[in-house]
């Protein structure tokens, strides 16, 4: 969820609980005001009652006058009834219906006679002012969400605007690229330094980058002259035949040694370059093409561990890949079936429209087939392979797309690939 839409969330949630607990207060706030006014109103009339009574002659014989919502009454003796103000409900006929009213009752001594006054003033127009005050309150707080959020959504569009910008140079930004990412001043200031601080990010990352792949690339390559001149010394070594049994065996190891750290040397390097995503010119690869060329490729290799090759081919799939990079993807899966495979054993090799599974023989392993695709793990730890065939193939594989999945059934192991 975006951040304006999750402000507008949280806004519009304790906006309405704010309009309904204030208009809860507001409702009851205005009933005690209009009641009190109200109370205050029928008092008043009770005192001009009291004084017209005063002035006026009143007969001595019991009577009961109404007139309107005013009701006097003379009473027989001297009586003290408690004032007392109640709400009562009163038909009406002119309504057709009963009408809420508030009444005050009072008993007055004048003159030695006792009177009952009874005062009504009706309280229907009071509720309807009490409905439309909450009513247009209620209207007036949701003209102002609606307000607030069209001004949130002007902001998203307007005052958002270079965050977003910033978003999409960064997205589009490699390290790789010649050029450094270079973002603008803008007029709000926590985006202005947000894009300060990514310019210089940035280039320092590029520049630590560029560093650190001189570094590799000279180490790499520094590191072949020496070895090589190692290797070729030791040719020269084994071949004499003048030098004793034990010598020889010493040499053969140290030959052995300096062949597996060369591997190993090629096998970082070209893992560094394929992270650093340094193979882009991809053209349309031939699976199938493919895959006969490194069985070819690998055809001595087969024939001198006696294993038997079955392909099924359903279909003629094309890759999207750097032709480098696809030779060391399917080149590291078909030398892995072949090199942990068993003496007779056997290779099948299926593809098909979206698929590439390569199922072979071999020795039942201890351990997650999983763990293999990590640096330096290997099945056998008598191998003198770097353990690094694996990790190639599962990083070009993420880097393309590519699903990978290998399992373990028994004395086969399956590599399936899916694109």
């Amino acid at each position: 969820m975006k951040l304006i839409k999750k402000i507008n969330y949280y806004f519009i949630t304790i906006s309405i609980l704010i309009l309904i607990v204030t208009s809860v207060i507001t409702y009851f706030l205005l009933q005690a005001l209009i009641l009190e006014e109200v109370d205050e109103t029928l008092l008043s009339e009770k005192n001009i009652v009291v004084k017209k009574i005063q002035t006026e002659d009143m007969p001595d014989s019991t009577f009961y006058s109404y007139s309107g919502n005013l009701e006097l009454k003379l009473l027989n003796h001297p009586s003290v009834v408690k004032e007392q103000l109640i709400d009562t409900l009163i038909f009406v006929e002119g309504e057709g219906e009963s009408v809420s009213f508030r009444q005050l009752s009072s008993t007055v001594n004048i003159n030695g006679k006792s009177y009952l006054i009874v005062l009504r003033r009706s309280l229907v127009e009071k509720d309807d002012l009490v409905t439309g005050l909450a009513v247009l309150m209620v209207l007036v707080f949701i003209s102002i969400i609606g307000l607030l959020i069209l001004l949130n959504y002007w902001g998203e569009r307007k005052l958002w605007k270079p965050f977003y910008n910033t978003i999409n140079k960064l997205s589009g930004f490699s390290i790789k690229q010649i050029n450094t990412l270079e973002l603008p001043q803008v007029d709000i200031d926590e985006f202005n330094e947000l894009n300060i601080t990514l310019n210089y990010l940035t280039k320092k990352l590029k520049r630590d980058y560029l560093q650190l792949k001189e570094f590799s690339e000279n180490a790499s390559h520094e590191m072949q002259t020496p070895l090589a001149i190692i290797r070729s010394k030791l040719d020269v070594l084994i071949q004499d035949n003048t030098l004793s049994e034990y010598q020889h065996k010493s040499i053969n190891s140290l030959y052995n040694a300096v062949k597996r750290l060369s591997r190993l040397n090629q096998s970082l390097n070209l893992l560094t370059k394929i992270e650093n995503e340094e193979f882009d010119n991809k053209t349309d690869i031939s699976l199938t093409d493919l895959t006969n060329h490194q069985l070819e490729n690998l055809k001595e290799l087969i024939e001198i561990n006696n294993l038997k090759v079955e392909k099924r081919f359903l279909a003629k799939p094309s890759l999207k890949l750097n032709p480098f990079i696809a030779e060391s993807l399917f080149g590291n899966i078909i030398a892995n079936a072949i090199k942990h495979n068993i003496d007779g054993g056997t290779i099948l090799i299926e593809i098909d429209k979206n698929k590439f599974s390569i199922t072979n023989t071999g020795n039942k392993l201890d351990v997650n087939p999983e763990e293999l695709f990590k640096r330096f793990k290997k099945g056998d730890t008598s191998s003198d392979s770097p353990g690094l065939g694996l990790s190639i193939v599962q990083k070009i594989c993420e880097q393309n797309n590519i699903n990978i999945n290998y399992t373990i059934d028994q004395n086969l192991h399956t590599i399936i690939l899916t694109f």
